[in-house]
C-alpha cells in the first residue's frame, strides 16, 4: 500500500483532495497516539514543551538503535553464531536501504508552499529559503537527498541510490519504509490546505536534526555526509538569513501562525511529524533486528516469495501438508514454515552446502535454478548454519516473531477522489485569480493544460513567420552561440532606437501598469521546479536558482514583485495583493494584460508534461530584455524621475555570460543531451522551439490570443504592453488560432 501511495504522491502534477489526505494521515498512524509511536498532540502555544518531549524520545530511539549496533559488533567479534562475521554489515545495509525513501523526501514537505499568490509574503519567502537550503541552491546534485545517495553508493548499495521513482522498483525496500515519506510527499501537494500543519511538521523534523537511523550508521562507518543529513544544520552558506539556522528559522516561521486556530494546526502538524519520526525509528530498528537474526531473516525471505511460490508446489508434502498450503499461510506468518523446513530432509543443519535447499534444487539442472538471487542464498546459508549452533551469550534477544505490524502493509481504503472537483474559469480574470496557488483540482487542471496548449498552438504557427526563433536544429553549444548573436541584435536594436522620440509620461505609466499582472508573478513559469526531485538535477538546478533570484533569494527587500510595486507607487498606483480577487477585478487593468500571465501560470503547473516548452519559454523570457529593452525602459523611467532598480537588476542578472539567460541555455543543453541518450531528440527540440516562441507569438490580431473570445477585441494593429516593452512585431501567421 505505502509503496503505491508514495509512487502516486511523488508526481509533481498530482492533485490530492484534503479529505483523502486526512484519511491517509490517520491510516499512517500520525493522527493520534498509536503503539510505540505515540506522541501527545501539544496544545497551541506549547511547542517548547513538545520539542523537549520529542528530543527525549528521539534520544531514546537513538540509544535503542545504538544497542542493536553494539550487539551486532559483539557478534562479529565473537563470531560464535554462523554468519555473525557480517552482522554489522547487514545492519548497515538495512539502515541505509530502509531509510532511502525517507532520505528522498528530505525537504519535500516544503516544495509546494511557494506560489504566485504569496510571492510577496515574507513568511513564504523564509519557507522558500529553508527549501533552497535543503536542495543546495545553485549547485547540481548537492541536495540533502543527494548526500544520502552518495552515502549509499559509497556503501556499495547503488540500488537504493536512485531518485524517488527508482526506489519504487527496489523490492528489498519494505513497504512500511515508504509510509512516512509517502505522507510527506502527499501533504506537499496540498500546501494550500495544510500550510500550518506543514510548518509544524518542518519544526518536528528540524528539532530531530539527525534521524536515529543516520546516527546509528555513524557508529558503523565513516559518515562525512552526516552534517548534510542534519536538518537542524544549514547545508549551504547562501540560502538562510544571516545568523539563522534551519531550526531557528523553522521556529520563527511556526511562530508566525499566531492566531489560535492556526497555532492549533501547527501543533497538530508537529505531532504528525513527531509520530512519523518515532514510528519510522521503531520500524527500522525491528527490520535491522530481523536482518541480524538468521531465523527471522529467513522468515522474511519466505514471506516475500510465498505468494508466487504457492503456484508451483501443489504435490510436495511437508509434515503432511502440501507445500503450496504452507506458502499460502506463510503470507501471513512465515515462521511455522521456516521451522518445518528446519526439521525436514531439505536441510542439513551442520552442512549448508549439502542441504538440498541450496544444493541440488538450485543447481543449473535443478527445479529451482535462478529462483534465488545471490543475497537470498546467503540468507538461506546463514540460517541453515545457525541451526546447529547456540546463540552467543551476549547476543541481543531476537524477536520471537517477525514484526508483522511493521512488515504487513495496512490496507485501509484509499479513495480515488472526485474527478469533478475544481472550478473552470469563465473569464481571463477568473483564470488569473484561480491559478495563483499550486494545487490544481481535476477540472481546473484540464482547463490549465488546454489553455497552455492553445497558446503553444499559436506559437507553433508563429515559428515560420519570424527570424527570431531558435535554430531549426540543435547540437551541443549551438544555443550558446545563438544566444550571443541574439544579444548582439538586442544591443544593436537599442542603439538604433536610442534617439527615438520619448514616449509621454502617461504612456510610460500606462505600460508599467498594464505589465503589473505579468511582472508581479515574475518566475511563475518555473514554480514546478521547487520540486525537490527536480531542483538539484542537471536540468533543474539552474531553473530553481533563477526562480530563487526572481523572488529575492528569500530577502523581501530585494523581492522583484516588491520592487516593481515601488515603481508603481512612485507613479501613485497602488494595486491590491496579487493573489486577491480584487487584483484580478481591478478596473485599472485591461483584460488583455492578463492573457500572457495566465499562460505563465498554466505552464508552471506542468513541470513534467510541458518541460521542454518551459525550457524554451524560460530562455525567451530571460533573453527578452537584456541589452536592449531593459535599457530603453531605464531611459524612459529615468527621464520622468521614476525608480529604475527593477530594470537595472534584470539587465544584470539576466546577462548572457553568467546570468539567467546563460543558465537557461545550459538547462536546454542538459535536457537535450539527456533525452538524446534514449529518444529521438528532434521532437523534443521542436517543443523547446515552440516554448521559446510562445513568449510573444506573432499573430494577425491580438484577439487571436483571447482564449475566451468574450472581451471586446483590441484595436487592429495596437501592440500589447508586452510587445511595446520588448519590441515584438505583430505580423500575420499562416492561419488563425483554432479554439472554441
Amino acid at each position: 500500500m505505502w509503496r503505491h501511495v508514495y509512487r502516486w504522491a511523488i508526481n509533481p502534477e498530482v492533485f490530492l483532495d484534503a479529505a483523502n489526505l486526512r484519511d491517509l494521515v490517520r491510516q499512517a498512524g500520525l493522527a493520534g497516539p498509536e503503539g510505540e509511536a505515540a506522541f501527545a498532540t501539544p496544545s497551541a502555544g506549547d511547542l517548547d514543551a513538545a520539542r523537549a518531549r520529542l528530543d527525549e524520545a528521539v534520544e531514546g530511539a537513538r540509544a535503542s538503535l545504538a544497542g542493536l549496533v553494539g550487539s551486532a559488533r559483539s557478534q562479529e567479534a565473537g563470531a560464535q553464531v554462523a554468519g555473525a562475521q557480517d552482522a554489522g554489515r547487514r545492519v548497515e545495509e538495512t539502515l541505509i536501504g530502509q531509510s532511502a525513501p525517507f532520505a528522498s523526501a528530505l525537504g519535500a514537505w516544503l516544495q509546494g508552499l511557494s506560489a504566485p499568490g504569496v510571492f510577496e509574503d515574507e513568511t513564504h519567502l523564509e519557507i522558500l529559503a529553508l527549501l533552497a537550503d535543503d536542495v543546495g541552491v545553485g549547485r547540481p546534485e548537492a541536495s540533502r537527498a543527494d548526500a544520502f545517495r552518495l552515502l549509499a553508493r559509497r556503501a556499495g548499495l547503488p540500488d537504493v541510490a536512485g531518485g524517488p521513482r527508482d526506489l519504487v522498483a527496489v523490492r528489498e525496500i519494505q513497504d512500511v519504509a515508504f509510509r512516512f515519506p509517502a505522507v510527506l510527499f502527499a501533504l506537499s501537494r496540498r500546501s494550500d490546505a495544510f500550510a500550518p500543519e506543514l510548518a509544524g511538521i518542518d519544526l518536528a523534523l528540524r528539532t530531530m536534526g539527525v534521524a536515529p537511523a543516520f546516527q546509528a550508521l555513524a557508529a558503523l562507518r565513516e559518515m562525512p555526509e552526516l552534517p548534510q543529513l542534519d536538518l537542524a544544520r544549514a547545508l549551504t552558506d547562501e540560502a538562510l538569513p544571516k545568523g539563522l539556522t534551519p531550526l531557528s528559522l523553522s521556529l520563527r516561521i511556526a511562530a508566525r501562525y499566531d492566531d489560535l486556530e492556526a497555532a492549533r494546526r501547527v501543533a497538530e502538524g508537529f505531532a504528525w511529524g513527531a509520530r512519523g519520526i518515532l514510528g519510522a525509528a521503531r520500524e527500522i530498528e525491528e527490520l535491522a533486528a530481523t536482518a541480524v537474526d538468521p531465523r527471522l531473516a529467513m522468515a522474511l525471505l519466505v514471506r516475500e516469495r510465498a505468494r508466487e511460490a504457492a503456484v508451483y508446489h501443489q504435490t510436495y508434502k511437508l509434515e503432511g501438508k502440501t507445500l503450496d498450503a504452507w506458502f499460502k499461510e506463510a503470507e501471513g506468518d512465515p515462521l511455522p514454515l521456516v521451522d518445518a523446513l528446519a526439521r525436514s530432509k531439505l536441510v542439513r543443519p551442520s552442512d549448508p552446502d549439502r542441504s538440498a535447499l541450496i544444493g541440488t534444487l538450485i543447481r543449473p539442472n535443478g527445479p529451482m535454478f535462478r529462483i534465488f538471487r545471490a543475497e537470498d542464498v546467503a540468507v538461506i546459508r546463514r540460517w541453515i548454519a545457525s541451526l546447529a549452533e547456540p546463540r552467543a551469550a551476549d547476543a541481543a534477544e531476537a524477536p520471537a516473531r517477525l514484526p508483522l505490524d511493521v512488515l504487513a502493509p495496512r490496507r485501509g481504503p484509499i479513495s480515488a477522489g472526485d474527478a469533478a472537483l475544481g472550478a473552470v474559469p469563465a473569464t481571463i480574470r477568473d483564470a488569473y485569480h484561480l491559478l495563483q496557488g499550486r494545487a490544481l483540482a481535476p477540472r481546473t487542471r484540464a482547463f490549465a493544460l488546454d489553455y497552455a496548449r492553445f497558446w503553444l498552438d499559436a506559437a507553433r504557427r508563429s515559428i515560420d513567420a519570424t527570424e527570431r526563433s531558435l535554430p531549426a536544429d540543435w547540437s551541443p553549444g549551438r544555443v550558446r552561440a545563438w544566444l550571443l548573436d541574439s544579444h548582439d541584435k538586442n544591443a544593436s536594436n537599442f542603439e538604433q532606437h536610442r534617439e527615438d522620440t520619448m514616449p509621454t509620461r502617461e504612456d510610460v505609466i500606462r505600460e508599467t501598469l498594464q505589465l503589473a499582472p505579468l511582472t508581479l508573478i515574475d518566475g511563475a513559469w518555473l514554480q514546478g521546479f521547487t520540486e525537490t526531485s527536480l531542483a538539484a538535477t542537471r536540468v533543474g538546478f539552474p531553473l530553481f536558482e533563477t526562480y530563487w533570484d526572481e523572488l529575492g533569494n528569500g530577502d523581501w527587500e530585494i523581492n522583484h514583485p516588491k520592487i516593481y510595486r515601488e515603481v508603481l507607487a512612485a507613479m501613485d498606483i497602488r494595486l491590491p495583493p496579487t493573489g486577491s480577487r480584487a487584483f484580478a477585478d481591478s478596473p485599472l487593468l485591461e483584460d488583455a494584460s492578463f492573457r500572457l500571465p495566465v499562460y505563465w501560470l498554466c505552464l508552471g503547473k506542468f513541470p513534467t508534461t510541458l518541460r521542454p516548452e518551459i525550457l524554451g519559454m524560460n530562455l525567451a523570457m530571460e533573453l527578452s530584455g537584456v541589452g536592449g529593452a531593459y535599457r530603453s525602459a531605464r531611459r524612459f523611467l529615468k527621464h520622468y524621475g521614476f525608480p529604475t532598480l527593477f530594470v537595472d537588476l534584470h539587465n544584470t542578472i539576466d546577462n548572457v555570460s553568467t546570468g539567467h539567460s546563460a543558465w537557461a541555455a545550459d538547462a536546454i543543453d542538459a535536457y537535450m543531451l539527456a533525452v538524446g541518450e534514449m529518444d529521438d531528440p528532434e521532437p523534443h527540440w521542436e517543443r523547446v522551439r515552440a516554448g521559446y516562441e510562445s513568449l510573444a507569438p506573432i499573430v494577425k490580431r491580438p484577439a487571436e490570443l483571447d482564449y475566451f473570445r468574450k472581451g471586446a477585441p483590441a484595436a487592429a494593429g495596437t501592440p500589447s504592453a508586452f510587445e511595446l516593452l520588448h519590441h515584438a512585431p505583430v505580423r500575420a501567421p499562416a492561419r488563425e488560432a483554432e479554439h472554441a
